[in-house]
């Protein structure tokens, strides 16, 4: 069979299909164990006799691999394709379940967690690159979503699912099965990916001339130095932050202040905002490439966030049910961030679709764990004071926050919006209807 142009169409029919489906069940499971010792942390501690001041430390090291990681993974999806590597980082992932069952000491479990978070930082930049390899063009947006989406269903599963698993069986027997599911994940992808199709050899054949060394210098160097690729990186990071900050940590406390609900009722008020990704996802790729825009569905998200979030944190009290629909509605309207992962690779050169995925992957992964940390300074310095000197000792400072002090926290969201609101008019529309 010759071979094909660079322009050609990959078919994204049947096995297109098939070899996706796999990669993308690999970041649905990485997500879930990513979020799952949220659900075990009491049992955790006791463990590994870790205070939350360790135990935080000690799962943080999963984000301090993961996002200076995305660079490489970039590189490498660039330059040797995605069987291997796949099927390696599923192991890696399926290793850091096994390895807090085999000992004591906290630095097993740290190193659990970095060998974790090193495998899972090729899931999602894996999966889509996948998706430019054997889909056109016009479906890449909703592949996007779609992707992201059973990210999210992996993050719902990960909590009160897998804390009825852990209540039922142990957490110890929970990693195990996590583990071997891993390991099936693993053989799954190595059957399902092929080698590289001729249309694929014909694109590099033409775009990848030169020395390995310079290779990956120049795909490295063609994102950094786009200043589109930072801009799109950016808007991506700011309607990301409502997941990241509220969601993935400060959304249950919050909640319970300024509804007074149970933590569970909390927690499920909070994972509204993954349901919202969940759905919004795969429309929001269908949009944007029905319309054959990017900027604009972009624009009109980051604004409508921003109106979101800053009526949502208005209040110091609102009822429960007003809240699962209010933080389903952000998670619709900021869910639009999955186009910026294609924009990003069509503002790049060719040869660097990997690079361009993996670098605005970083972006999103390290400002996002930044924002984390940002709200809990803040809580600190308004909320600490605050719990003194109505006590009058300084025994316990920070362990209690009011709802006004998690407000004060959390407007840092509509303004991180409104950032990108502004952003979008310094990008330039990416779509082209052709696949090169």
């Amino acid at each position: 069979m010759p071979h094909s142009t660079p322009n050609h169409q990959p078919p994204g029919g049947g096995r297109a299909w098939c070899i996706w489906v796999f990669a993308a069940i690999f970041y649905l499971y990485e997500f879930a164990v990513r979020v799952a010792p949220s659900v075990m942390v009491d049992d955790i501690q006791l463990r590994y006799n870790l205070d939350a001041a360790g135990f935080g430390a000690s799962m943080a090291t999963y984000y301090h691999v993961y996002g200076p990681m995305q660079i490489l993974v970039g590189l490498l999806l660039d330059f040797l394709g995605a069987r291997y590597l796949l099927v390696a980082a599923t192991l890696c992932v399926a290793l850091g379940c096994f390895m807090p069952l085999w000992g004591d000491s906290a630095l097993v479990l740290t190193v659990a967690r970095a060998v974790m978070g090193f495998g899972s930082a090729f899931a999602f930049v894996g999966a889509m690159y996948l998706a430019t390899v054997w889909f056109p063009r016009n479906r890449l947006a909703f592949l996007s979503g779609l992707t992201t989406a059973l990210g999210m269903t992996g993050a719902m599963i990960g909590e009160a699912p897998l804390a009825n698993l852990v209540n039922y069986i142990g957490w110890q027997h929970t990693f195990w099965y996590a583990g071997f599911f891993g390991m099936i994940v693993a053989a799954a992808l190595y059957f399902a990916i092929p080698s590289h199709p001729p249309w694929e050899v014909a694109r590099r054949e033409t775009h990848l001339a030169g020395t390995q060394e310079r290779l990956f210098l120049r795909s490295l160097l063609s994102v950094l130095k786009n200043t589109q690729c930072w801009i799109i990186g950016l808007v991506a990071c700011t309607l990301y932050a409502p997941l990241a900050v509220f969601a993935d940590l400060w959304g249950g406390e919050y909640i319970q202040a300024i509804t007074g609900a149970s933590r569970v009722a909390s927690a499920g008020a909070s994972s509204m905002l993954y349901f919202g990704w969940l759905v919004g996802g795969p429309l929001a790729g269908i949009l944007s490439d029905t319309l054959g825009k990017r900027r604009l569905p972009l624009i009109i998200s980051t604004a409508v966030t921003t109106v979101f979030l800053a009526i949502f944190f208005s209040f110091t009290a609102l009822p429960l049910t007003v809240v699962y629909w209010m933080l389903f509605a952000i998670g619709l309207a900021s869910s639009m961030q999955v186009i910026c992962f294609v924009a990003n690779m069509e503002v790049s050169p060719h040869f660097a679709r990997g690079s361009a995925l993996a670098v605005t992957n970083m972006v999103i992964s390290l400002l996002g764990g930044g924002f984390q940390w940002l709200a809990g300074v803040i809580l600190t310095a308004i909320g600490a004071r605050a719990r003194i000197a109505e006590a009058g000792v300084d025994a316990l400072p920070g362990l209690v926050y009011s709802a006004a002090d998690f407000r004060l926290a959390m407007l840092m969201l509509p303004l991180l919006s409104f950032i990108g609101f502004l952003l979008c008019f310094k990008m330039k529309e990416t779509f082209s209807p052709t696949h090169a």
